[in-house]
């Protein structure tokens, strides 16, 4: 049985008793509680890197890349376990992953950008630019559908999938659209537009949709030429490309009975269906860590030629509890209000994202503009990328602080 990661667990903010409490607690609080002494940040990236190491190798399938950067200097960058566990290819930080749902942002960032060309608005219906979806099943007949902004922050109100959803996840890349046009047809409204959070993948991919007919040209060519290779992340596709197949990390999915199944994640090589805008990107720690220094508005080249610092960071404001008044979802990013490891707040903005075979996690926190990026090639393991990501991140923030 695989032992728990080391790490402190991130903490949500709360008030704390001090040395007010008592009993065991109480002793932490005496003079012979000694602090452990501050370390550098590069110190505190090592150990994340040796814990996350001790923990992809002690489980023994697939592998990991994991990075830490902090204002575009990378502190760690390292490959664990298996890039190809039936060949023992070692892992390397330069393997592209698949990164599910952290393909989310960067649909989002693509809108915003369309957003302030003048191209959309936040508050345009969705229907403006996808007449489709006004025939999708809504009791709530009175409001105009869903607007721009409403769907990449998740409150557009539209059910998680459309029904009968193995349908709809087989297809090439390029079909993508009409796949998912095809399945508003098993598509229904579970809240009224803009009352309330409801994570959607059928509604970032009509997120893409409006995207692309907002900006007139397919919606993979539009990010891929809009966003990527402005940014400089040539690691980054929605679907492999021979020159960058070689580096694709194999992925395995680790099924009840503790089998391996490789079938699936290799067949979805091929692709998703429908779920493209929201979940296709492959990527890698050095792009991603690009990509989320551009995310919360880090100002300079080649960022401000794609979208001005200014509206970035002002996007940052855009974000919404999800619930728990932890936790929040924005213009396409989660951020996370947690504690570091000296117990000081902080907020962190990234997401994270599974696919068959893979997940990944990426998060960065602004003050300090460090940056934890963990991807790995085995699904249904039980390991919990996003925890142990906001744990690394949590040391080297309090190290920075």
């Amino acid at each position: 049985m695989r032992s728990s990661p080391r790490f402190p667990t991130p903490r949500f903010h709360r008030p704390t008793a001090g040395c007010l409490a008592i009993g065991i607690a109480a002793l932490a609080c005496g003079p012979a509680a000694e602090p452990e002494p501050a370390r550098s940040a590069p110190e505190a990236a090592a150990a994340a890197s040796e814990e996350i190491r001790r923990v992809i190798e002690e489980d023994g399938r697939g592998g990991a890349a994991f990075g830490v950067v902090v204002s575009g200097e990378v502190l760690v960058a390292d490959g664990f376990g298996f890039a190809d566990t039936e060949a023992e290819t070692p892992a390397r930080a330069d393997h592209l992953f698949r990164i599910g749902s952290i393909t989310k942002p960067v649909t989002a960032m693509a809108m915003l950008r369309l957003v302030h060309l003048e191209k959309a608005r936040f508050g345009d219906p969705v229907t403006e630019f996808v007449p489709e979806l006004a025939d999708v099943e809504n009791p709530y007949s009175w409001t105009p559908g869903p607007s721009i902004f409403q769907l990449a922050t998740m409150t557009g109100g539209l059910a998680r999938e459309p029904r009968n959803l193995p349908r709809y996840l087989v297809g090439a890349p390029r079909d993508w659209l009409d796949t998912a046009l095809r399945a508003l047809e098993e598509v229904s409204f579970e809240y009224e537009p803009g009352t309330r959070y409801q994570y959607s993948n059928i509604g970032y991919a009509m997120l893409g949709a409006a995207a692309e007919r907002a900006a007139g040209e397919p919606f993979m060519d539009h990010v891929r030429d809009s966003l990527l290779t402005p940014l400089g992340m040539d690691s980054s596709t929605f679907y492999p490309v021979p020159e960058l197949e070689d580096r694709i990390a194999e992925g395995v999915t680790v099924e009840d009975d503790g089998s391996l199944d490789a079938e699936t994640p290799a067949r979805e090589h091929a692709g998703r269906g429908y779920k493209v805008p929201n979940g296709a990107l492959y990527s890698t720690v050095e792009d991603l860590s690009v990509f989320l220094r551009f995310l919360i508005g880090t100002e300079g080249e080649p960022f401000d030629g794609v979208i001005p610092a200014s509206v970035r960071q002002d996007n940052l404001t855009k974000a919404f509890a999800t619930g728990d008044l932890a936790s929040g979802y924005g213009f396409g990013f989660m951020a996370r209000r947690l504690d570091d490891a000296g117990g000081d707040s902080f907020t962190a903005y990234g997401h994270g994202g599974s696919v068959a075979g893979y997940r990944a996690a990426a998060w960065i926190e602004p003050e300090t503009d460090a940056a934890v990026i963990l991807l790995r090639n085995v699904g249904g393991d039980g390991l919990n990328l996003t925890e142990l990501s906001l744990a690394a991140l949590a040391e080297v923030v309090a190290a920075l602080r």
